[in-house]
């Protein structure tokens, strides 16, 4: 289980700094084109998603994050929090705070 938190806090941080690099026009254009492949993924897998506690965690902290720079309530988070509902991901926030 360590070695699992440790690959998955460094692949975050990996991913933060790819994103980083990129143009704000990049940016959005990946951000189309991954909620369109989250689109079709859902369509098709009929089973619930269960995360494990590490990615809640994270899941967890980054939807916060969102909320509060962005001022949205639960419900408009719903266009970029699509597999898990928001209210869901905002109360494993509550738990583990």
């Amino acid at each position: 289980m360590g070695w699992f938190i440790l690959a998955h806090i460094f692949s975050t941080i990996l991913s933060l700094i790819q994103v980083r690099r990129l143009s704000e026009k990049d940016k959005d254009l990946e951000i189309v084109i991954l909620r369109h492949q989250l689109a079709v993924m859902t369509r098709l897998h009929a089973k619930p998603v269960k995360p494990n506690r590490v990615e809640k965690v994270t899941l967890a902290m980054m939807t916060k994050k969102l909320k509060q720079s962005t001022h949205q309530s639960a419900k408009q988070l719903r266009d970029v929090i699509r597999i898990i509902q928001p209210d869901t991901v905002l109360r494993w926030h509550r738990e583990l705070a």
